[in-house]
């Protein structure tokens, strides 16, 4: 079968590295903290916010994460009302160090690797600027690539992102603990265009934290790789929604329909409407909740 006519159909034989075009020497790689805490500073005054830009501004020391968390003051709070952090805000989690004066806490989620063409990001705070080789990406990104790129994302728990052309993605939340394991979690959000993943740590720390959504279906995984293209609209014989194809190990495909479990070799397609179907052989499961 012709799984997919466009850029899916080169990514099933996508190497696990490739070539991408070197950053200007004189560039300054982005980083996640300096970039939020510029932009937090400016609304919260020393101490700045924890991790979401929806919390209260604090006072110095500034606030932690849950927005049910109030803002502090002199010295703030980590992650629970009771612990002291000192002048320089919050982290994301107990394990997380307190950031600088005005600090967010806001650690970088992966790297930016092998780039080749255009793909831009959008922060927390909605500003927009051209990645390149070397940059940080951070939890809240949203990432988008054009015609002609194609990039990887190394994550710290080491699983890799591969992003093709006409891609859109949302690092919606991204957290790896090695002492705290069950804290670790990751949720990446597909708006258009295909991707693929080779999963990590996290995957197998805490699988029921770690996973994928498209507007039609979440996919779950555990220690794969794997492949999901959404389309927006019908492109020639493909109908639109979320096609997805296992290359090793499995995943859980869940719709408002039902649940099917793809192994390797596996294909699935989920429409818009949430009907979903096993489109090769090999013998999926499904389920209907």
């Amino acid at each position: 079968m012709n799984f997919r006519h466009l850029s899916l159909a080169v990514a099933l034989v996508l190497p696990l590295s490739y070539l991408g075009e070197a950053s200007a020497a004189t560039r300054v790689p982005r980083t996640c903290s300096t970039e939020h805490t510029t932009v937090f500073e400016r609304n919260s005054g020393i101490g700045g916010t924890g991790h979401d830009p929806a919390i209260p501004p604090g006072g110095i020391g500034g606030t932690g994460r849950e927005n049910t968390i109030p803002p502090g003051g002199i010295g703030g709070t980590e992650h629970s009302v009771a612990q002291s952090s000192g002048i320089g805000g919050t982290g994301h989690e107990p394990g997380v160090p307190p950031g600088g004066i005005g600090g967010t806490g806001i650690v970088a989620a992966g790297t930016l690797i092998n780039v080749s063409g255009v793909i831009t990001v959008e922060d927390y705070s909605k500003k927009q600027l051209q990645l390149a080789n070397g940059d940080e990406i951070c939890s809240g990104d949203k990432i988008a690539t054009n015609q002609d790129t194609k990039a990887k994302i190394l994550f710290a728990d080491g699983a890799i992102l591969y992003l093709l052309k006409n891609t859109e993605i949302n690092l919606v939340d991204y957290h790896y603990s090695v002492q705290q394991p069950e804290l670790s979690r990751s949720l990446i959000t597909l708006a258009k265009g295909d991707i693929r993943s080779v999963s990590g740590k996290i995957s197998k720390l805490n699988p029921q934290k770690y996973s994928f959504k498209t507007p039609s279906s979440t996919i779950r995984v555990i220690g794969t790789d794997f492949l999901v293209t959404h389309l927006l609209q019908q492109e020639g014989a493909l109908d639109a929604g979320t096609y997805t194809k296992v290359i090793s190990g499995e995943v859980s495909v869940q719709s408002a329909t039902s649940t099917i479990r793809l192994r390797a070799g596996e294909s699935s397609h989920v429409m818009l409407n949430g009907t979903q179907s096993i489109i090769s052989s090999g013998g999926g499961t499904c389920s209907v909740p």
